[in-house]
């Protein structure tokens, strides 16, 4: 990992463990001294004052990820690690690659270590363990894919989500899949031998390996 990313990662961390991990952003967001009011777009400002500006969103799922998001935004600009973070790839590249770090960031706070421990403990490396995480977490389930697979970068892992006979949605850490979104692959299991499935709907199915 890129050692601005990483070390603003850490810091994130190291904060949010200070407020006790807390998944629930409105108080994430106050115990940081950030206030969150209506807009008609989303985006955040370090200040002072720090301030967040939300547009209305039904989904709660999606508006939790957003504030966290922005919350990850500001705290780039608090630790002064943004224009560092985003020196780490082509210019061309910064706005994308901060926007992916406040993604990476988001997805920390709304399943602290503490949450993967304590569903790994349960349900192993399993589709189930990837289920329990998008409940206790309230995420989405490609939310909890990326987090599952995310959360020891050295190790080798994947999540996919299957719609019938084509990939949904793949996410993957340490090693590839032999197949990308959108791919036909009509026996997935024959494809993948060492991934374990679990019926999540009629013509939905999820998968994930543990090399």
């Amino acid at each position: 990992m890129r050692d601005a990313t990483f070390a603003y990662l850490n810091r994130l961390v190291a904060e949010h463990k200070k407020i006790g991990y807390t998944t629930d952003p409105y108080r994430a967001a106050a115990l940081k001294g950030i206030r969150i009011i209506k807009g008609d777009s989303n985006c955040a400002s370090a200040g002072p004052p720090a301030v967040i500006v939300l547009t209305e969103d039904r989904y709660l799922a999606r508006q939790r990820f957003t504030i966290f998001h922005e919350i990850n935004h500001v705290e780039m600009q608090r630790y002064e690690l943004e224009d560092a973070i985003a020196a780490e790839v082509d210019e061309d590249d910064a706005d994308a690659h901060i926007e992916a770090v406040a993604n990476f960031g988001a997805g920390l706070m709304l399943m602290p270590e503490p949450m993967i421990r304590n569903v790994l403990r349960e349900y192993g490396h399993t589709p189930e363990a990837v289920l329990k995480l998008m409940g206790v977490g309230r995420v989405s389930l490609p939310a909890a894919m990326r987090r599952y697979v995310s959360h020891d970068l050295e190790a080798e892992r994947a999540a996919f989500i299957t719609s019938g006979t084509y990939i949904a949605d793949t996410a993957t850490c340490g090693r590839a899949l032999p197949f990308i979104r959108y791919d036909r692959v009509p026996e997935v299991q024959t494809v993948v031998p060492d991934a374990s499935l679990m019926v999540v709907s009629p013509k939905k199915v999820l998968g994930v390996v543990s090399w």
